[in-house]
């Protein structure tokens, strides 16, 4: 039960992350028509972020005050830090130094997401279309390979092991992928009420104005290079969280786990869930994360289901096969996705669609609305 509960736990700590990634796309592409490409570079700033200075923080007061040298790069990579970190998983931080490192690596992993997503809100104020697209995904690429190459600031191609979590100091070791996917789908469902709150404002509306026509929404008054910059700090910002709280599940971060499929996982997510409606882009995480999940000979062994030898080395590619089937499926058959797009309700809106039916029932019936009978009874008097 233990293996299965595992799974379960680890199906839902990845919907959490794949759900904030696809939220944050979403008001990217679907809402705002900006087409993030380079995604994943974001989720990468974030677990960078929060990696490095979870790495450090638990370092600095884990050795209290000794000094490790390091040559080179940080001292955080050294076969040092790590025994420190190692054995600063039980034994040298209290709970609270866990929990205050976690909040503050989290934290931090936003702000340099934000500040990443204002950067590359340059490129589109030039490009668009699919010129945009390429250049962001370039732009990931070339992150990912300084990080691989450069001890700064993941310990290169090694990676950066041992990061301190927030639930290390918690004696029950069984318990503790449970309780933090919960924390994880809490998160997630606070970037969904966000999402939702920030999509269905004036200011969603000047999104999807953007997405439909740019020229148009310039002539009443939108300033697209504000909006764009705006919508890629959010996004950007929300992908770093998710790559943040990857980070402290695992407890290792390394560059190529960043690479441009994991972009495509998200874009995937979106387009099944529905473009321009959260609640799609949910339940696109959902399958998203499930594929991913239980398509794994160890997930599938341990749910009692044998994997022949030939099948168990495809299944890592199948997983892709199956993602690419179902867009292929659902551009065919349902383009808005599984979850359309739902229509902006506004007062005005309401009014006009009252009137219309009322006016529709009335002639039907042969009669006017009685407040325009009304009005015109007044006329002839």
């Amino acid at each position: 039960m233990a293996g299965v509960e595992g799974i379960i736990a680890q199906w839902l700590v990845m919907f959490g992350v794949y759900a904030i990634a696809a939220l944050s796309f979403n008001i990217e592409y679907g809402y705002g028509g900006i087409p993030n490409f380079g995604k994943v570079m974001f989720m990468a700033v974030g677990a960078f972020t929060a990696g490095a200075l979870a790495a450090w923080l638990g370092l600095s007061w884990a050795a209290a005050g000794g000094a490790v040298a390091a040559s080179g790069g940080p001292a955080y990579c050294t076969p040092e830090a790590y025994n420190i970190l190692s054995s600063a998983a039980s034994h040298l931080l209290s709970p609270g130094q866990y929990l205050l490192i976690f909040m503050v690596a989290v934290l931090a992993a936003a702000v340099l997401g934000a500040v990443s997503g204002a950067l590359a809100s340059y490129p589109t104020l030039r490009l668009g279309g699919d010129f945009l697209a390429i250049t962001l995904l370039a732009i990931g690429e070339v992150v990912r390979l300084v990080a691989y190459n450069e001890q700064w600031p993941v310990c290169g191609f090694n990676g950066l092991t041992a990061i301190p979590t927030p639930l290390a100091w918690y004696s029950n070791k069984s318990a503790i992928d449970v309780i933090y996917a919960v924390i994880v789908v809490v998160f997630a469902l606070a970037f969904y009420l966000y999402t939702e709150m920030v999509t269905n404002s004036p200011w969603g509306r000047a999104l999807k104005a953007m997405r439909d026509d740019e020229l148009a929404a310039q002539v009443y008054g939108y300033d697209i290079a504000r909006l764009r910059l705006q919508t890629l700090i959010v996004g950007s910002a929300m992908a770093a969280v998710a790559g943040a709280l990857l980070v402290f599940y695992s407890g290792s971060v390394q560059a190529n786990t960043f690479k441009p499929e994991r972009t495509f996982e998200v874009i995937v997510a979106v387009m099944l869930g529905g473009a321009a409606n959260n609640l799609g882009a949910l339940l696109g995480a959902a399958m998203v994360a499930g594929i991913n999940v239980f398509l794994n000979t160890s997930a599938l062994e341990t749910l009692g289901i044998s994997v022949p030898g030939p099948v168990a080395a495809a299944l890592p590619y199948l997983r892709y096969v199956i993602m690419g089937a179902l867009i292929i499926l659902v551009l065919l058959y349902r383009p808005q996705g599984l979850v359309p797009e739902k229509p902006v309700r506004t007062p005005v809106l309401e009014v006009v669609m009252e009137r219309l039916q009322s006016l529709s029932g009335s002639s039907e019936t042969g009669s006017l609305p009685a407040d325009t009978q009304g009005r015109v009874e007044k006329g002839r008097g």
